[in-house]
């Protein structure tokens, strides 16, 4: 088995010459022009997926399965992806051509072909009263036995050996499908751990101080690699590799990546080692540079991992993706009329989300629609309701305040196929302020149905 390492959580796993690429992610740009490849991905490592037998995706997320990447990838290829009760990561798969598309129940190890199995695993484990409280789970009756959580594991086994992928899965929501793994496999021979969060937090709290902001990094950096020394304690693996977590922002966000909470490879390395050191466990980290190898039969690498020169990092944020443009910025300026014209609409929608999934809270959500004009949702009502101020001040707390462009706004507006709340904020394409300071999962799952 041996794993070759390309972007991000783009991987091409080879056992018994079958070659599975997973969560392709290839092409710069991407969450709307806001997030770009660190170390800039060399396209002639393209090479290396011209022979693939199979394309695994996770989740519908754009560093997960970009669209840009996919469109050039021979469609009939076939792709194997969770069977999910939510048909998004089909039906888009299916408007970019793609001829053979498997979806697999949640953990059913199944057979491809040359004595390989995978087993993709929902990261809720399809608990419903886990998956109710996560992102993207909003039907807390789930008779379906589907997961309507957004997230899945896999793992990859051909008898021999054993890889898990674990992708953006969080530990607190996946310590089910953790348990449910430990009893199916006996080892595990290849960890893929994610160790950072797609996180609008702290880049985008508007009233932060740097010395806030440097805290919020800390805290949030520490938070994800112990979500990632958990799911390494808990399954033991021979070797584990920290992935997932490449990134930085480009555009007029370029500077922001001062504040980034994503530790670099060697950071999460040293501090993954020194956790598990105490435990005295045996797992080894690997570490792999784009377009490199590791074999877990000979236990040996391609060539040696090279750290990033953090000096090379700044110039090239500085000098390179300090140009770039947001995908919106090639459009026209929208009206307050614009705007209004698709807000009831949309929050008709909302509400019945609101509704469905059950939320409530005292805290008013505000979108700047104008310096001197502001939508004001409140969600205090049993029904929630709207109405608009011209004073952001003379707003009542708590209330949480979101600033973002308003040709995004209009984008968000007119529904998911032109722009998602979700992906807005993983963007960091916003500003926020929170009073005071919670944060609250239900408003951000809800403002992703605030569109017609």
């Amino acid at each position: 088995m041996k794993i070759t390492h390309l972007n991000s959580a783009t991987e091409i796993i080879e056992v018994n010459g079958v070659k599975i690429l997973t969560d392709p992610w290839l092409d710069d740009g991407i969450y709307y022009g806001s997030w770009y490849t660190y170390p800039p991905y060399d396209s002639k490592n393209n090479r290396l997926i011209k022979d693939i037998d199979y394309i695994q995706i996770s989740h519908i997320h754009p560093d997960h399965f970009c669209e840009k990447t996919l469109a050039k990838i021979d469609k009939s290829i076939p792709v194997l992806i969770l069977n999910y009760a939510e048909k998004f990561v089909l039906k888009k798969l299916e408007r970019l051509g793609f001829e053979n598309i498997i979806e697999l129940d949640h953990n059913k190890r199944t057979l491809l072909k040359n004595g390989v199995y995978i087993n993709i695993i929902a990261a809720d484990n399809c608990n419903p009263e886990i998956c109710g409280h996560a992102f993207g789970c909003f039907f807390n009756d789930n008779k379906s036995g589907k997961t309507y959580q957004i997230d899945s594991m896999s793992v990859i086994d051909n008898g021999e050996y054993t890889l898990l992928n674990t992708n953006d899965c969080p530990y607190p929501l996946a310590h089910e499908s953790v348990n449910l793994i430990q009893e199916k496999y006996k080892k595990i021979d290849f960890m893929l751990v994610g160790y950072s969060a797609a996180s609008l937090y702290p880049f985008v709290m508007k009233d932060y101080s740097d010395k806030e902001m440097n805290v919020a990094k800390k805290n949030t950096k520490i938070k994800c690699l112990n979500f990632a020394f958990n799911f390494i304690k808990d399954l033991k693996p021979k070797h584990y590799m920290p992935f997932a977590g490449s990134y930085v922002l480009g555009g007029k966000n370029w500077e922001l990546n001062k504040f980034s909470p994503i530790p670099n490879l060697d950071e999460a390395r040293d501090y993954l080692d020194s956790k598990l050191e105490k435990l005295a466990t045996s797992s080894k980290c690997i570490l792999i540079n784009s377009g490199e190898s590791f074999d877990i039969k000979n236990l040996s690498q391609t060539k040696k991992y090279t750290p990033i020169d953090e000096n090379e990092k700044l110039n090239y944020l500085k000098n390179s993706l300090s140009l770039k443009k947001f995908d919106y910025e090639s459009t026209s300026n929208k009206s307050i009329k614009d705007l209004l014209e698709l807000i009831e609409p949309a929050f008709k929608r909302f509400k019945d989300k609101v509704k469905q999934i059950g939320f409530k809270t005292d805290t008013k959500i505000i979108i700047t629609l104008s310096p001197a004009k502001y939508l004001v949702i409140d969600m205090s009502q049993p029904i929630p309701v709207y109405n608009f101020s011209n004073s952001y001040e003379k707003i009542t707390k708590p209330n949480i305040l979101f600033e973002l462009d308003n040709r995004l706004l209009f984008d968000v507006l007119r529904g998911p196929r032109y722009a998602h709340w979700n992906n807005v904020e993983i963007g960091s394409l916003m500003r926020m302020k929170r009073n005071p300071d919670v944060y609250e999962q239900g408003i951000h799952l809800s403002l992703c149905y605030l569109h017609v």
